[in-house]
């Protein structure tokens, strides 16, 4: 997310009394917090792991190509590569190897993109046209991370990377877009052009 997020990250959680931990590993989960390779622990009232660091199993146990960590391998326009060569097959959103610069994140706006995309590709492919679109130029980090008595706005790209608060104001944003999102994608709200 850059420095200057980082930074205010830290004040923010400072200010929550928010406990963080990094650059170690998870040995164990407890009944109040998590215990890491040094024994160390993180007392927590509530634990939740959300691993994002492999890929599902159905993946792993395929012939598919696959990155390191387990993520179908694809090129910009999310096709997979079978025997050197361009398949008929694509891979999208958490089940694909995003690849980009070391900050790129697997974030809901891309898997939506990598979806448009393909859905395009696949109508030029069966025209015979060459005409593609990728996703890596909408590779960014766009987040409202609410603290529940305000908010805090991360946005970074090739060019950027910023994070600024937004008290008392962004906890209600940050409902607003979540009751946009659902009510949108359930159909009953329309949802605004480029959104």
């Amino acid at each position: 997310m850059g420095d200057q997020a980082l930074a205010m990250m830290d004040k923010m959680f400072a200010r929550q009394e928010l406990k963080q931990r990094f650059g170690k590993k998870i040995k164990r989960f407890e009944e109040d917090g998590v215990v890491f390779e040094d024994d160390s622990k993180l007392e927590s009232d509530f634990t939740m792991f959300i691993p994002a660091g492999a890929g599902h199993e159905v993946v792993t146990n395929s012939d598919l190509p696959t990155s390191e960590a387990g993520f179908v391998s694809v090129n910009d326009f999310c096709e997979v590569t079978i025997d050197e060569k361009i398949s008929n097959v694509y891979a999208i959103g958490d089940t694909a190897a995003l690849e980009g610069p070391d900050w790129r994140a697997k974030q809901g706006h891309v898997a939506e993109v990598m979806a448009k995309n393909v859905a395009f590709n696949i109508q030029q492919r069966d025209k015979n046209s060459s005409e593609r679109k990728g996703y890596q130029e909408h590779l960014n980090i766009l987040c409202v991370m609410d603290t529940g008595d305000g908010a805090g706005f991360v946005f970074r790209d090739d060019k950027r990377a910023f994070m600024f608060p937004m008290p008392i104001v962004g906890h209600y944003m940050k409902k607003g877009w979540g009751w946009y999102c659902r009510n949108t994608k359930l159909g009953k709200f329309p949802r605004l052009p480029g959104m």
